[in-house]
């Protein structure tokens, strides 16, 4: 098991390499078949490959995180922090308007799209995570300028 000051910082260099798209900073991060779900709900899926198409995604949009103060999970695995994620919304905006997610703006160049959210992290005996989840709904999108 990770002790929870280790899994705190875990949580919160996640959102740090993320913030500066360090892609394969953060990829070295997860093991081979990490499973993931953002936002809970959407459907899980495997696959670091797959993992890190999503994150690429957010490091095209310019992604910025700003994270709240981390909690560890007594389990001895789990670790979450609140997130504040800013990023433009091309080209991400687009898919959670096709889910009903937010409503499309009529000029979307230059709009920035804000997610308040809650990450949640499963680590293994190595550190490496295993299971990432964001916990988000449609109260929790913001279009901005």
């Amino acid at each position: 098991m990770i002790d929870e000051i280790a899994r705190k910082k875990i949580v919160v260099e996640h959102s740090r390499r993320l913030s500066a798209g360090d892609l394969d900073g953060l990829m070295e991060m997860y093991t081979e078949d990490v499973t993931f779900e953002d936002p809970v709900g959407a459907g899980r899926q495997r696959g670091r490959e797959t993992l890190r198409q999503h994150f690429a995604q957010c490091v095209e949009a310019g992604i910025s995180e700003t994270v709240g103060e981390p909690v560890a999970g007594q389990d001895g695995l789990h670790a979450l922090v609140p997130v504040l994620a800013v990023m433009d919304y091309l080209p991400k905006g687009p898919a959670f308007a096709e889910r009903g997610w937010l409503v499309p703006p009529p000029d979307a160049e230059g709009r920035r799209l804000a997610c308040a959210y809650v990450l949640v992290l499963r680590t293994g005996v190595g550190g490496l995570i295993e299971d990432l989840r964001a916990f988000w709904g449609r109260s929790d999108l913001e279009l901005t300028r």
